[in-house]
């Protein structure tokens, strides 16, 4: 039986940069940041929210990932939740994270869509 979700991954086109906007600006816990190979340019670079199982895998993406193509820089229906969404919305807008609109209501909750630093879209959710 599957007992948990292991790992995500999101294509980036540079990892420097990536790494910075997850862990400066949404504040998120460096799991690892090593080399995918001896002497490879990509690394093995994950982060994760503070305390949670389940890591962000920040993949370089190059030719041996073509065929996520479609997917790169696109909405990776990776939803981000959070307690307070206003205050998460207003912190990460001070951090200069891009929104595409301001937090809309639904009837299950609350959400915004924003853009990652490789113009990845995620979802910040208040359920």
């Amino acid at each position: 039986m599957i007992q948990r979700v292991g790992t995500i991954s999101i294509f980036v086109e540079d990892q420097d940069r990536a790494k910075a906007f997850y862990t400066e600006k949404l504040g998120m816990d460096l799991i690892s940041d090593d080399e995918l190979y001896p002497g490879a340019d990509a690394r093995w670079l994950s982060v994760a929210p503070p305390g949670a199982e389940t890591r962000i895998t920040l993949y370089k993406f190059d030719d041996n990932w073509e065929h996520y193509r479609a997917t790169f820089q696109q909405s990776q229906s990776l939803t981000l939740h959070c307690a307070d969404i206003d205050e998460t919305y207003r912190l990460y807008k001070e951090r200069g994270v891009e929104f595409l609109g301001e937090p809309e209501t639904q009837f299950w909750g609350r959400f915004v869509i924003m853009k990652d630093s490789e113009g990845n879209r995620l979802i910040l959710v208040q359920v």
